[in-house]
């Protein structure tokens, strides 16, 4: 009975402290090679996501998330895909509800560097073109083929053969923003990222 109580106790003791449930917010997992969780709440000492590749109690981790710059902390623990992460320190989580980030960019999900062959296809134009990062939201590719916004057609990803649908955002250098018309599935990205 003692033991169940202080259990009890030490489980109020860590999840003292206001959290966001649901906030579903695309994490980063950053190591040599990047992974992908969905965080479901945070606070200023921790948070809880599911996790594609799940981590073990005790791991030290780095989670990135919108709004937030890499932040260590360990795995305290883990129930099927889902685990709980206590921060090192704690840190400002208010700033992934920010509209604008302190300097005056827009926070964005964050960015997994891949370098994929795709082919590009904008209505009847077909060209092969290399992805070198992808987030749920976009991809960025390079292409020596000349695009410009608001082109719509799809990227298809080889080798896996997933076809993504979009529109091109921006045009810089050889280099092109292509936005998704809906967020990819934390599997698809997940899938993407590992093939990188």
């Amino acid at each position: 009975m003692e033991q169940i109580e202080q259990q009890q106790s030490t489980s109020a003791e860590r999840r003292s402290g206001q959290r966001h449930s649901a906030v579903l917010l695309l994490g980063k997992v950053c190591g040599d090679v990047p992974g992908v969780c969905l965080v479901h709440n945070i606070s200023a000492n921790g948070l809880m996501a599911r996790f594609v590749d799940v981590p073990v109690v005790g791991e030290a981790i780095r989670i990135e998330v919108r709004g937030l710059p890499p932040v260590s902390g360990t795995v305290r623990w883990v129930r099927g895909k889902k685990a709980g992460v206590q921060f090192d320190a704690p840190q400002p989580y208010q700033n992934i509800f920010s509209s604008e980030n302190e300097d005056g960019t827009i926070p964005r999900p964050p960015r997994f560097p891949v370098t994929l062959a795709a082919e590009v296809r904008l209505g009847d134009r077909k060209f092969a073109s290399e992805l070198i990062d992808v987030s749920a939201g976009g991809a960025k590719l390079v292409a020596d083929d000349l695009v410009q916004p608001g082109l719509a057609g799809h990227i298809v990803i080889r080798p896996m053969g997933t076809a993504l649908f979009g529109t091109i955002c921006w045009v810089k250098d050889g280099r092109f923003g292509f936005r998704f018309v809906s967020p990819l599935p934390i599997d698809t990205l997940a899938a993407i990222v590992a093939a990188r």
